[in-house]
Parts: structure tokens; C-alpha cells; sequence
């Protein structure tokens, strides 16, 4: 696609013939052989729903900011956009937010909106609101989630005329996995050496084996792997551009300690449709949700300082964060149950996790406090 705003629409947005969406879902089933990062990312994917966000203080040394949802109030801390024109404070963005470490970052499509727009965007959307929703009460965040375009409309008619922008987030670039490989020379060196570069980030080492991630600082996304075994140094990367430049900066940081000794793209398989069937008796995305829960127990996440909940609920620190999780995610499938969409049932998760179901996060801390 050369628009990736209409893609990302496309893929969340665009209804499927059942009525059922979206059609990420249906990939997320069928999907095979994705990494623990990989799975998370397309997990939030699923979960987050667009919204319209202010900017409340402006990009630090870091180029972090803190924005503000418009409608439930809520702040979040966001991660570089990337832009050659930051936002400012007072800002709105209209995007879809998801994880990225211990901060959030947009989707691949983004509105800014200048302040000045801020209240007609709100009256806007509330009267579409008043004026579209069924007789039976709907909450104003579900309506909105299947009325994404509502957002692209005010745009259109009225916010680029008053200096809004769109912006896309990710660069374009044609899938082209491939690693290449190198031989070390001293793995206690070339191991300190990458645990100073900024750019790296180092993922839970397994037995015989430490890796990195390759993290673009501007943009705030993965762009490659490396992988570094008492045999092998690997980078890994999904285009060209990305796996070159990965190496590149590994080259340079290591120098002398490394020793190239090849590399391989394989050729993409074509996994048409018969290859993985889809159900038509299974929302799409369920079977995703199952798989993906299946394994978050004992998944590690930056959320819980790099431990598995497993692991946090040992704590009763850990236990209120996990808890608080949960509820998080409970309130997200409610969402997505209301609107027909796939969900997941945590009832089984936190009887793995000796949590308690409760109402609110109070009721988890009490409860997790008198345990």
C-alpha cells in the first residue's frame, strides 16, 4: 500500500463481510511463527482503539511527551514520533496507541490538530453522536470505535484548513527478512560492549544466549535482533535496509571483535488461504486471544520490570501490579464484547495467577494486601 494512514484503517477499521472485524483478527489467527515482541505488538493492536489525545507537556531531552485522552481524562507517557515537526504542548493527536517498552507510541497513522480546534473537534464528534447512535443507550467510546472516520472527516472539512497535519509514523519498506552472521572473538567484550550502546536494548538472556534488540531512538520502534551465542553472532532484521544498517552499527561497535562469516534471505513463503482455513464460526481474532494468554503467564514484560507475572506475583508489590493488568485488560475485552469484536474470558488466567476477580483496582489491592 502506498498510504499506510489507509492501511491501518484497512486493517482495523474496514468491516468484513460477516460484520465481525477486523481484518487484523483474521490475520492474527492465521499468523505463525511470530516472535514474544511480535505477538505483543499485534496483541495491542487488537485492544487499542483510536482516540483523540492533548498534549500536555512538551517533548523533553528524551523526546518524550505526556498527552492527555479527551474523553475519559487518563494521561499517558509517549515515546519519539519521529517528525521533523515535533508536537507542541496543547496539541491534539488523534491515533491509536500502543506499547512500546515502558512507554506507548502512535499507530502508523496520525492527525495533529493545532489547540485551536481542540473544543469544535469535541462538539463535532458529540453531535454525530447524538445524531447516530441507536435508540438503545451506547457508551460515547464504544460509538466511536466503530465510527473511526468520524476523526478523518473533521479533518477533512474542517481541521487541515486550520493548520492540522497527518502524519505517518513508519517508514515504507518491502518485507525482505533475512540475517546475517558473524564469529566472535571474545563474547565478554563484545557483551559489555553492547550493553553501553543506547540503541540497543537487551531482552531476558536464556541459556547460552543474550539478545538485543535494535531500537530506531527517533521513531521509537524495533528495526532489528541480535542474537549472540558462544557459535554465532546473528542480525536479524524484516527488510534490506534495516538488516544493513543494523550490521553496519555492529561493525562499528565491535571492530576487531567480530569476524563476518555470511549472510541469507530466505525466500517468503506463500501462505495463501488454504493454508490456514478461517472459521466461520469464531470471531476473528479469538483464537489469537487464546493463544496469546496461553503463554502471558510466564511471558516477561517491561511493565513488571522485565519479569513474568508469575514471577511478579510472588510479591505482594508484584501482585498489585498484575492485578492491575488484568483489570486493564478486562475492561478492554468488555469493550471489544460489546462491539461483536473477538475477547478473551480472564477468569482461567487468574486462577493460574491465585488472583481473585474484583470490581475495581481498590478491591485488587485490598484483597492482595490482606494476603
Amino acid at each position: 500500500m502506498e498510504n499506510l494512514r489507509f492501511l491501518e484503517w484497512f486493517l482495523h477499521d474496514q468491516p468484513t463481510p460477516r460484520g465481525s472485524g477486523p481484518l487484523l483478527g483474521e490475520f492474527a489467527d492465521s499468523a505463525a511463527g511470530l516472535g514474544a515482541q511480535e505477538e505483543a505488538l499485534l496483541f495491542s493492536l487488537l485492544l487499542a482503539p483510536v482516540r483523540p489525545y492533548a498534549v500536555t507537556e512538551s517533548a523533553d531531552p528524551r523526546g518524550v511527551l505526556v498527552i492527555k485522552d479527551l474523553l475519559a481524562g487518563a494521561e499517558r507517557s509517549v515515546g519519539p514520533f519521529g517528525f521533523t515537526a515535533p508536537p507542541i504542548r496543547s496539541d491534539v493527536l488523534i491515533c491509536r496507541l500502543v506499547p512500546c517498552g515502558r512507554l506507548a507510541r502512535p499507530g502508523a497513522g496520525l492527525l495533529v490538530l493545532p489547540a485551536a480546534s481542540r473544543e469544535e473537534l469535541l462538539a463535532y464528534v458529540r453531535t454525530a453522536y447524538r445524531m447516530a447512535r441507536p435508540a438503545r443507550h451506547v457508551p460515547l467510546e464504544d460509538f466511536l470505535d466503530t465510527s473511526p472516520h468520524l476523526y478523518h472527516h473533521y479533518f477533512l472539512l474542517r481541521g487541515k484548513s486550520q493548520g492540522g497535519r497527518a502524519e505517518e509514523t513508519l517508514r515504507r519498506a518491502s518485507y525482505a527478512p533475512g540475517w546475517r552472521s558473524y564469529r566472535g572473538k571474545d563474547l565478554t567484550r563484545i557483551r559489555a560492549s553492547l550493553d553501553r550502546q543506547m540503541e540497543l536494548e537487551r531482552q531476558t538472556s536464556t541459556r547460552g544466549e543474550v539478545r538485543y534488540v535494535w531500537v530506531d531512538l527517533e521513531r521509537g520502534v524495533a528495526r532489528a535482533t541480535v542474537c549472540i551465542r558462544p557459535e554465532e553472532i546473528r542480525v536479524t532484521a524484516d527488510t534490506r535496509e534495516d538488516r544493513t544498517e543494523a550490521a553496519h552499527f555492529l561493525e562499528t561497535c565491535l571492530r576487531s571483535l567480530i569476524e563476518f562469516v555470511g549472510e541469507e534471505t530466505p525466500e517468503v513463503e506463500d501462505v495463501g488461504g488454504d493454508a490456514a482455513p478461517r472459521r466461520a464460526s469464531v470471531t476473528p481474532g479469538t483464537v489469537f486471544f487464546t493463544r496469546a494468554l496461553d503463554r502471558w503467564p510466564d511471558s516477561p514484560s517491561p511493565l513488571l520490570e522485565d519479569r513474568t507475572p508469575r514471577q511478579a506475583v510472588r510479591s505482594r508489590t508484584g501482585r498489585q501490579q498484575v492485578a492491575g493488568i488484568l483489570f486493564g485488560l478486562e475492561r478492554e475485552f468488555d469493550r471489544l464484547r460489546r462491539l461483536g469484536r473477538a475477547w478473551a474470558d480472564l477468569t482461567g488466567l487468574r486462577g493460574q495467577l491465585d488472583l481473585p476477580s474484583a470490581a475495581s483496582p481498590d478491591s485488587h489491592r485490598k484483597r492482595a494486601e490482606s494476603s
